[in-house]
């Protein structure tokens, strides 16, 4: 399993943390978006995609999903496919 973690979107102030990765054991990207938490509290899941098998089958599709929460670097997508290539389907 991958997992990299994105810097939210400057006006996303609701949103604490993304995360999107190749989960290799579910043959699916996944893409957890974290809220803002409160004082002393884990922060809330606000969106939890790729949690079942082969939900998520592109990079393309994946960061589609998280464009509206966090920035995406050019090098993502290329990491994404590597993860994929290195850890198919178990």
């Amino acid at each position: 399993m991958s997992r990299y973690s994105l810097k939210p979107l400057p006006h996303r102030s609701d949103v604490f943390e993304v995360a999107v990765g190749w989960d290799a054991s579910l043959g699916t990207y996944f893409a957890i978006v974290f809220g803002a938490p409160e004082i002393a509290c884990e922060p809330d899941v606000l969106l939890w995609r790729g949690r079942t098998f082969g939900e998520i089958d592109g990079v393309e599709e994946l960061l589609d999903i998280v464009l509206e929460f966090a920035e995406v670097v050019g090098e993502l997508r290329g990491r994404l496919d590597t993860d994929r290539s290195a850890s198919p389907n178990i």
